[in-house]
């Protein structure tokens, strides 16, 4: 019974361990950032990522230059990798930058191909 009750205690707290580190490194790509993709087509080449955090987990927006949002699907934040998809015209698009410091850096993955993007956050 006691080794039960050790087996229940240590699990509990790792549980707790790794759900804190998630959230600790989460901070780093909380928040709203700028890009420019300057190989997408107009209208979608510039404008704001928002990424937040609710229950835990990453989520987030575009907004494009002319207001229009856009949600992120299956937003992960890993050893400094941001991944995420969304739907642009009935098309998944999905994204994978390296985020450093306060940029962002990586590819855009399309039915056209890929495209570089970059990101700034926005103080």
């Amino acid at each position: 019974m006691k080794k039960l009750m050790f087996f229940v205690f240590v699990l509990f707290a790792a549980t707790i361990t790794v759900n804190a580190s998630n959230s600790s490194n989460n901070k780093e790509v909380i928040g709203e950032w700028k890009y420019d993709a300057p190989n997408a087509p107009y209208g979608y080449n510039a404008g704001t990522i928002v990424i937040e955090e609710k229950e835990g987990k990453l989520t987030g927006h575009t907004k494009m230059e002319d207001g229009y949002k856009i949600d992120l699907k299956d937003v992960t934040y890993e050893e400094g990798v941001l991944k995420f998809g969304l739907y642009v015209d009935y098309s998944y698009v999905t994204l994978k930058v390296t985020v450093e410091g306060e940029t962002m850096k990586g590819v855009v993955n399309s039915p056209d191909g890929e495209m570089p993007i970059t990101a700034k956050k926005v103080k």
